[in-house]
């Protein structure tokens, strides 16, 4: 499936890489209280009420706990809350931890919960948080160290918003510039596009980080962050895609370094426009499943940095249900699906197809890559696939719009379940494909309301069967966590969602025992 020229491509790198680092004797050696992680890209804003993106994240993560945060399986667990019930259909009681302070010496209270979501609720931050919020009716401090939030309707989705880091109480306007968390590290400084420093919280509830002094350097080159692992002018680099795999590969060779790899929520899919005429045909949309021989796709693009996907919620997530309908490449059953939907082959094996759709991709290179391999897969069976790309404005403005036929788009870090009423339920305001279902819609509303976990579980389980057997979407896969680090650095362990927070509990060699 991949063209010559592509895995000559990826050769080529490969070797360019190792000759400009094999013969290096110069390795820097790590400082024995410092960890230098290098990330990707810059966070647009360090404060957490604000700042949406996985950069910005990943600080809020060192610097803030939220009410509660996500366990390996993504459930919502407690972090500042040291308990929660849910009383009636409407209410949840949260009760806070004992003696947990802000980076300033402040006690937490729930004053300070309540003044974080107020903030949010009343615009005096400018943030589309808020409307991850809007189910919230109040936020209450009964007590010191008890908050109480009231539904206006029952919801089940509202947990997997409560991980907003919390502030102190009548923190000023430029909260942003001069954070103060309760997290496991406090900022020392921050330089844009650059990097920060940050110093272990000796008080953090939880016990302070083991290496006493983080610094984030900002690369957003992957050969510049692989050259400096290399050469260990960076510690450690985490993350979904944070490496080429062909240089993951190479860099898994290199004596001085070792390698991880765990799951991850980062999810691939093709989207179906249901409103046009050809793909409103569940027969076409399981025909094109057929056709894509993903397995292979994925095994020459990915070398092991991505896996098979079965829908949105990956195997260790809680909900996840894997008995689904899964559609394996077959290119006779794809041909015999087409000639039920109404669409034979005009010429047996000749040139014509039997129709065209049109598949929209951004400018990236990779997305246009893995569009050329979809073209040739669904030319076997009869489909012309006619590539457009463009700009990422333009290209996501379109799929928001309803105008496109197919697409290839990604959801990141999606762990909440409700995702899927979002984008299945009919009038969902994320369903861009208008797939709808009545049976789909009450299982949907089922699970926003269910009383257990089981019982939401049992409706999810549903959920994920019906979309796997109607394809309002094509799982592709799933993208997996990995990480390259100095073999003295023990105890990393990768989270689904790449949490910063684990560096908490890293150290070098020997260094255990001492905590700050």
């Amino acid at each position: 499936m991949l063209s010559t020229f592509r895995k000559v491509s990826f050769s080529l790198l490969s070797l360019l890489f190792i000759y400009f680092t094999a013969c290096r004797n110069d390795r820097i050696p790590h400082l024995p209280d410092t960890l230098v992680v290098a990330t990707d890209s810059s966070p647009t804003n360090l404060d957490p009420r604000i700042g949406i993106d996985k950069a910005s994240e990943d600080f809020h993560h060192l610097l803030f706990n939220g009410l509660l945060k996500k366990d390996d399986q993504d459930r919502m667990v407690p972090d500042l809350a040291e308990s929660f019930e849910k009383i009636g259909s409407t209410l949840f009681r949260f009760h806070l931890r004992k003696n947990v302070r802000f980076h300033d010496g402040r006690m937490l209270t729930a004053r300070d919960v309540v003044f974080t979501y107020n903030s949010i609720f009343n615009g005096a931050v400018p943030t589309t948080k808020k409307a991850t919020l809007d189910s919230i009716a109040s936020v209450s401090a009964p007590a010191p160290d008890i908050v109480e939030i009231r539904l206006k309707a029952p919801f089940n989705g509202l947990l997997s918003n409560l991980n907003i880091g919390i502030i102190p109480e009548n923190s000023s306007a430029d909260f942003a510039s001069h954070p103060i968390g309760t997290g496991p590290y406090k900022l020392l400084s921050f330089q844009r596009d650059e990097g920060a420093s940050l110093e272990a919280n000796s008080g953090y509830y939880s016990g302070a980080p083991v290496i006493r002094y983080l610094k984030i350097r900002i690369i957003p080159d992957a050969t510049t962050r692989a050259l400096e692992l290399r050469k260990g002018g960076v510690d450690l680099a985490f993350g979904p895609g944070i490496l080429p795999p062909d240089y993951f590969q190479t860099l898994r060779k290199d004596a001085d370094l070792n390698t991880m790899t765990g799951p991850g929520n980062n999810y691939a899919y093709l989207g179906f426009n249901l409103r046009d005429p050809i793909l409103s045909n569940k027969k076409v949309r399981q025909a094109i499943v057929y056709a894509i021989h993903r397995d292979e796709l994925i095994d020459d693009l990915f070398y092991g940095a991505a896996y098979p996907a079965t829908g949105l919620l990956a195997p260790h997530h809680w909900a996840y249900e894997g008995n689904v309908l899964r559609i394996s490449y077959n290119v006779a059953q794809a041909k015999r699906l087409l000639d039920e939907a109404g669409y034979p082959d005009p010429d047996g094996d000749g040139p014509r197809v039997r129709f065209h759709l049109s598949y929209k991709v951004s400018t990236v290179e990779f997305r246009k890559m893995v569009a050329t391999i979809i073209q040739s897969d669904l030319a076997r069976v009869g489909i012309g696939l006619d590539v457009r790309s463009f700009e990422w404005g333009t290209f996501f403005s379109d799929i928001n719009h309803g105008n496109f036929q197919i697409c290839m788009l990604m959801w990141v870090g999606e762990s909440d379940p409700d995702i899927y009423r979002n984008i299945f339920s009919t009038n969902g305001p994320k369903n861009r494909g208008k797939y709808s279902d009545p049976e789909m819609d009450v299982w949907l509303q089922n699970a926003e309301v269910a009383e257990t976990e089981a019982e939401q579980k049992k409706y999810y389980s549903l959920i994920q069967k019906k979309a796997a057997e109607d394809c309002p979407y094509m799982s592709l896969w799933y993208e997996a966590n990995q990480a390259v680090f100095r073999k003295e650095l023990k105890g990393l362990k990768l989270t689904p969602d790449a949490d910063m927070q684990v560096l908490k509990d890293v150290y070098w060699e020997n260094q255990k025992s001492r905590r700050h």
